[in-house]
C-alpha cells in the first residue's frame, strides 16, 4: 500500500508540473512571428507612420514633453534590443524595423551594445577600438527604423568593464563598470571616447554623422549607474589608485565646504551623544519565512546560528527579526559581530511590522566573510507612517547560505564624530557606519555633489564638443533616490526610470551565477500600493517628459498578458512620454525562434503581444486622455541629503504624508523641486476608494470573489484579473468570462483588450479588435509544485509555445456585426459565432484575437 500511495504521489506531483502538451484541452499552437509578416492585415499598424522618423528634426522638450521639429506633441511606445541583437544583418534589420513598425511601434532602444563578449560592439574593449563590422550593421539598422519611423534611444555606458578595474572579492557593486564611472575621471574620459566613436561617426548608409541624425530620439548616458547609496562598506575594500583618488575628493570637497579643521570638528562634534540603555536585553530572534522559503535559527551559547535551505519567492521571503519593538524617534546604534561561511550578503533595517511595512532607520548592507567582523551603525529612526509595532530585520535577499552572530546591541543615542587621526591637511577616510547625522549628511552630499559634476561634464560633452542636439538622460531617476532626481531635473533634458512587475528574484552560486529563480506568480491587479506602475509615478517631475525605458512582466508569469495594456493605460492617464517594453529580443539575433527560454524578451510571448494595438491606441493615439487633476509634492534641494538617507524610495516619502499609492490610478501624481523648505503634499491626496465608484477605472484588488480591473474610455475597454465564470458591464459593453481550471485557488485569469481600429466609439466604430488571453507556455514546462520557478535543466520545456485560450460571450453595443478569428498572422480567418448583439469566444476557435466588423 505505501508504494502505492507513493506512486499515486509522484504521479500527481509530475501531473502538476508538466503544464502543457499539444493534447492539453483549451491549449492551441498560436506562434506570432518576430519578423515581418505579410501587409495589410487588420492589426498591421503601418499607416500610423506617414513620414520616416526626424523628418520634422530633433526631438525636444516643450511645455514639460516631447514634440517634433515642427512642433508636435509626440508619444513613443515600443521596445528595446539587447546586446548582439542590436546588430542584425541589413535584411534581418529591414525585417525587424518593419515588424516593429506592424506593432505600430514608434521607438526602439538599443541597449547592452557595449557588453564584453564576443559580439559585441568592440573590436578590442580593452582599448575602446570599435568594430567596424559592427557599426556598418548598426548603419543599415538604424536607416532602417528611421525610415519606418521608428526613433532609437541611444545607450552608452551599460555594461563594459573598464580595463583594470578593481573587483571587491564577494560583492557586486563594481559590475559592469558600476559607480566607478560616476567619479574616476580615467573612466569617464572612456565614455566621452566611445560617445565620439559613436556619433562623429558618418553613416556608410546615408553619409549623415549619427550626431546631426534626427531619427536618434534620444541618449542615455548610463544605466542603471549611481554613486549616491550606501556604498562605504564596499567602497572602504578598494586599492589604490582608486581609493587615494576618491579620498582626495572627499578631502577637497571637505575643504571648500569647510576651510579649516576648527570648522569641520565644530560641526562633525557638536551632535556626538553618550550611548543609552540597551533595548535588546532579554529579546529573542525569530527566522520568517515565505513564498515556500526553509530556513533554521538556533542559539548556542552567545552565537545565533540562521541556515536557510531554500529560498523563497521574493526578496524578502528570508528575514530574522526581533519583533514588537516601540522606540521613540531619536538617534539609535545597533552594533553586533557576524560571519557567514557562504559569503552572504546580508541587509538589515528598523521597519514597521505591519501594513505598509516601511523602513524607520538603522538600514544598511553588509558583506560577510568567513572570519568574524565587527557591526556598527548610527542613524536617526523616524515615527512610522501609521501607528504600530517596530521589528529590527536581517534579509537574505532570498538567497541561501548559514550566517552567524553574535553580541546584538540596540541603544539609544551614539555617533562619531570627526576621528583625532584624521585633518583636512592629513587627508579623510570615507566615514565609518556609525557617525552622526551631520558626518552621514556630509557625505551623501559629497557623492551627489560630485556625480552631478559627472553628469555635467558628460552632457556638456554631447552638446557643446559633439554637437548632439537629441535630449539627454544621465541615467535613472530612481538610482540616487532624492539625489537621482536633483541630478537629472537640473542637468538633462527628461526624466527616465525603469520597473519591473515581479522581477525573477535570483538564487546565485558562490561565484555569483545565477542557479534558479523564484517569483511571486501573481497578478499587478492583485495589490492594493498599486504595484510597479504606481512606484513609477512617484517619480515623475513636474515640467520635464517622463519615460520609461525598462518596463516588464517576466516571464515565466502566469499574467504576464497585462503588460501592455496596464503600462499604457497608466502612462496614458499619467501623461507619461515614452514606453519601452523590456525586450523585444534579450541576446542573440535568431528573431525567428519563438520558444520562450529566458526572462525578458517578447517574442513568442502571444498572450501579450495580441493586445499591443490596444496599447498603441490608448497611449500613442490619445485613445485615453490624461486625469484632470493632480496630487504634487514638494521636493527642497537643500534637503535632499538627509532625504536621500531617509527615503531612497520615494515612494515611501509619498506614503509618510499620506499618499495612497493605488491613487495614481485616480489622479497624476508629480514632484515640484524647490529650493528650500520641507517636503510637503500641494494638492489633496484621493484614496484608492474612489476608483471603485468613478472615472474609466474601476479596481478591485482585494475583491474576495477575485481581485480585477477595468477601462472605459470612447474606443478601448479593458478588462484583466481573476475574472473567470463572472459577468462585468464595462460602460455600454459586457464580458461574461467561462470559468475554467487555474493552478491556484482562484477564479481563471484572464487579460480580455477591445479597440476600435478606426478610433470611433465602440458603439459606433466599423472594425474593432478583440484580444483576450491567459498563459502562454512552451511544450512541457516543467513548473515547481508552488508554481514560482521551474525545475531543471529542461524546465522551460521546448518550443514551439501553446496558448491558452479565454472562453468567453462579448456583448456589444450598436448595430450589428461580424466577426472573424485572426491567425498569428493577423489574418481573417473562419467566422465566429454571433447571435444578436453577442459574440461567443470559444476555445476551440484557436485564436487569441478576433475582428469585429459592421457594415
Amino acid at each position: 500500500m505505501r508504494r502505492i500511495a507513493l506512486a499515486l504521489a509522484v504521479l500527481a506531483a509530475v501531473h502538476a508540473r508538466c503544464q502543457v502538451d499539444d493534447s492539453t484541452p483549451g491549449w492551441f499552437s498560436f506562434d506570432i512571428p518576430g519578423l515581418d509578416v505579410p501587409p495589410g492585415s487588420p492589426v498591421d499598424l503601418s499607416a500610423l507612420v506617414q513620414e520616416p522618423a526626424g523628418s520634422h528634426g530633433f526631438l525636444r522638450v516643450e511645455n514639460g514633453h516631447f514634440v517634433d521639429g515642427a512642433g508636435q506633441r509626440v508619444r513613443l511606445i515600443g521596445t528595446n534590443v539587447t546586446g548582439d541583437s542590436c546588430f542584425p544583418d541589413p535584411e534581418q534589420g529591414e525585417r525587424l524595423a518593419r515588424r516593429l513598425r506592424q506593432w505600430g511601434f514608434n521607438c526602439l532602444r538599443l541597449h547592452f551594445m557595449d557588453f564584453t563578449r564576443a559580439g559585441s560592439i568592440w573590436q578590442d574593449p580593452k582599448t575602446g577600438a570599435l568594430s567596424e563590422e559592427q557599426l556598418v550593421r548598426l548603419d543599415h539598422f538604424m536607416d532602417a527604423c528611421a525610415r519606418n519611423g521608428i526613433y532609437l534611444d541611444l545607450n552608452l555606458h551599460v555594461s563594459r568593464d573598464y580595463p583594470g578595474q578593481p573587483q571587491i572579492p564577494g560583492s557586486r557593486l563594481l559590475t559592469m563598470g558600476k559607480t566607478l564611472d560616476r567619479w574616476y575621471d580615467p573612466y569617464i574620459a572612456m565614455i566621452e571616447d566611445y560617445a565620439r566613436g559613436l556619433l562623429d561617426r558618418k553613416s556608410t548608409v546615408t553619409g549623415v554623422r549619427w550626431g546631426d541624425n534626427p531619427a536618434i530620439g534620444c541618449i542615455e548616458i548610463n544605466n542603471e549607474n549611481t554613486l549616491i547609496n550606501e556604498i562605504r562598506a564596499d567602497y572602504r575594500k578598494l586599492p589604490d589608485p582608486w581609493a587615494a583618488a576618491l579620498t582626495a575628493k572627499w578631502t577637497a570637497w571637505l575643504k571648500n565646504k569647510y576651510q579649516t579643521d576648527a570648522a569641520l570638528r565644530a560641526a562633525w562634534n557638536r551632535d556626538v551623544q553618550p550611548l543609552g540603555d540597551e533595548l535588546l536585553a532579554g529579546r529573542t530572534w525569530v527566522a520568517e519565512t515565505a513564498g515556500g522559503a526553509v530556513s533554521t535559527l538556533v542559539q548556542d551559547g552567545d552565537v545565533w546560528r540562521w541556515t536557510a535551505t531554500k529560498a523563497g519567492t521574493a526578496f524578502w521571503n528570508l528575514q530574522m527579526q526581533v519583533k514588537n519593538l516601540h522606540v521613540a524617534p531619536g538617534r539609535y546604534t545597533f552594533s553586533f559581530r557576524a560571519r557567514s561561511k557562504t559569503g552572504n550578503r546580508l541587509s538589515h533595517t528598523l521597519m514597521l511590522d505591519r501594513d505598509p511595512w516601511g523602513t524607520v532607520g538603522l538600514r544598511a548592507s553588509l558583506d560577510l566573510t568567513p572570519e568574524w567582523q565587527d557591526f556598527s551603525i548610527t542613524t536617526p529612526v523616524v515615527a512610522p507612517s501609521v501607528d504600530g509595532p517596530l521589528r529590527l530585520n536581517f534579509s537574505l535577499g532570498n538567497t541561501v547560505g548559514e550566517v552567524e552572530f553574535a553580541d546584538f546591541s540596540l541603544r539609544p543615542g551614539g555617533g562619531r564624530g570627526l576621528p583625532a587621526d584624521q585633518s583636512l591637511e592629513a587627508g579623510m577616510r570615507i566615514p565609518d557606519d556609525d557617525v552622526v547625522d551631520d558626518v552621514a549628511n556630509d557625505w551623501c552630499a559629497f557623492l551627489i555633489d560630485t556625480e552631478m559634476a559627472t553628469t555635467r561634464r558628460l552632457v556638456r560633452f554631447l552638446k557643446e564638443d559633439l554637437k548632439c542636439r537629441a535630449p539627454i538622460a544621465d541615467t535613472q531617476v530612481t538610482y540616487g533616490g532624492a539625489g537621482g532626481v536633483r541630478r537629472e531635473s537640473e542637468i538633462c533634458d527628461y526624466i527616465d526610470s525603469h520597473s519591473y512587475w515581479e522581477h525573477p528574484s535570483y538564487v546565485r552560486n558562490e561565484k555569483g551565477w545565477v542557479t534558479d529563480f523564484r517569483i511571486k506568480n501573481t497578478t499587478q491587479v492583485s495589490s492594493p500600493s498599486g504595484g510597479a506602475l504606481s512606484g513609477l509615478a512617484c517619480n515623475r517631475v513636474a515640467g520635464l517628459p517622463f519615460s520609461v525605458s525598462e518596463y516588464n512582466t517576466p516571464a515565466p508569469n502566469d499574467h504576464g498578458a497585462e503588460l501592455f495594456p496596464l503600462l499604457a493605460a497608466m502612462a496614458a492617464l499619467q501623461d507619461w512620454d515614452a514606453l519601452y517594453s523590456y525586450t523585444y529580443r534579450d541576446f542573440g539575433k535568431d528573431y525567428e525562434n519563438t520558444a520562450l527560454k529566458k526572462y525578458f524578451h517578447l517574442i513568442g510571448r502571444a498572450d501579450l503581444l495580441v493586445h499591443i494595438p490596444a496599447a498603441v491606441h490608448l497611449f500613442r493615439l490619445g485613445a485615453m486622455t490624461p486625469a484632470p487633476e493632480t496630487t504634487s509634492v514638494s521636493l527642497p534641494l537643500d534637503q535632499v541629503p538627509a532625504l536621500t538617507r531617509s527615503h531612497y524610495r520615494l515612494s515611501g516619502l509619498w506614503s509618510e504624508l499620506g499618499g495612497d499609492l493605488g491613487s495614481t490610478w485616480l489622479r497624476r501624481w508629480e514632484l515640484h523641486v524647490r529650493p528650500t523648505g520641507q517636503p510637503e503634499v500641494l494638492d489633496a491626496l484621493p484614496h484608492a476608494e474612489g476608483i471603485q465608484a468613478a472615472g474609466p477605472v474601476r479596481w478591485f484588488p482585494t475583491d474576495p470573489a477575485g481581485p480585477w480591473f477595468s477601462l472605459n474610455v470612447p474606443s478601448v475597454r479593458l478588462l484583466i484579473g481573476h475574472v473567470g465564470g463572472r459577468t462585468f458591464p464595462v460602460g455600454d459593453t459586457t464580458f461574461s468570462v467561462a470559468d475554467r481550471p487555474w493552478p491556484r485557488d482562484l477564479p481563471a485569469y484572464a487579460c480580455i483588450s477591445l479597440a476600435a481600429l478606426d478610433g470611433l466609439p465602440v458603439a459606433e466604430s466599423r472594425r474593432l479588435l478583440l484580444a483576450a488571453s491567459a498563459r502562454t507556455e512552451n511544450h512541457n514546462m516543467l513548473w515547481n509544485e508552488t508554481r514560482t520557478s521551474v525545475v531543471g535543466k529542461d524546465g522551460w520545456g521546448q518550443g514551439p509555445t501553446l496558448s491558452e485560450g479565454v472562453p468567453l460571450l462579448l456583448t456589444l453595443p450598436g448595430k450589428t456585426f461580424t466577426a472573424y478569428a485572426l491567425d498569428p498572422l493577423g489574418q481573417p480567418g473562419k467566422a465566429i459565432q454571433v447571435t444578436g448583439s453577442q459574440l461567443r469566444l470559444r476555445s476551440e476557435d484557436q485564436t487569441l484575437w478576433v475582428l469585429i466588423e459592421r457594415e
